[in-house]
């Protein structure tokens, strides 16, 4: 009887404490009110960067080097190679400097910097190294194979750059934030890059 008794008692004192807190919570919420471009920001500022292009590539590059004497090749002095590698670059919007101006609960305008490329990376695990050939004169060194790659790099990112990667990003990055400004109920949307 004892511990029924105990029990009932325990019980009682958890149902008070919940009934106080229940009325503590319902009688001390404030009401906050948000502006709907704050929203906006936050919601965006969440993601920081967003890659909306990636762009895979595999190339192989002939590498040929000899020693040369005003001008003339030096016999006995070639080294040479062939590597494969593949890599891919990333570009997107940064939304760091986002600016947000809600005209009214239907209209918005969206200002961003322009796409950048965030990632130009070649897997080092896709390099494959063909045909090594030097002599006794010119040996073949990693950093003949490192250079290689560094300006392989450069002229990859100046090469998609050209071909368009930016507008794709660009074009990409406004049917992402289209879309989302869309679902929070926003009709006529403007997205301006600076």
């Amino acid at each position: 009887m004892k511990r029924w008794k105990r029990k009932g008692i325990i019980i009682s004192i958890i149902v008070v404490i919940v009934f106080s807190l229940f009325m503590y919570f319902k009688f001390s919420i404030k009401k906050e009110t948000v502006k709907l471009s704050d929203t906006i920001e936050e919601k965006l500022a969440k993601i920081l960067e967003v890659a909306t292009v990636k762009y895979n590539y595999t190339n192989v590059v002939t590498y040929k080097d000899n020693m040369k004497v005003s001008g003339l090749n030096v016999p006995f002095t070639n080294k040479s190679f062939i590597i494969k590698y593949s890599g891919y670059i990333k570009a997107g919007v940064d939304l760091n400097g986002i600016e947000t101006q809600v005209i009214d609960p239907k209209t918005v305008k969206i200002i961003l910097d322009k796409p950048k490329v965030f990632d130009n990376v070649i897997m080092e695990e896709d390099v494959y190294v063909y045909d090594e050939r030097d002599s006794v004169f010119n040996k073949l060194s990693f950093n003949d194979l490192y250079d290689v790659l560094v300006e392989e790099k450069k002229s990859m990112e100046e090469e998609v750059i050209e071909k368009g990667l930016l507008n794709d990003a660009e074009k990409n990055a406004k049917d992402v934030l289209m879309s989302l400004l869309e679902s929070m109920g926003f009709e006529n949307i403007e997205i301006v890059f600076r």
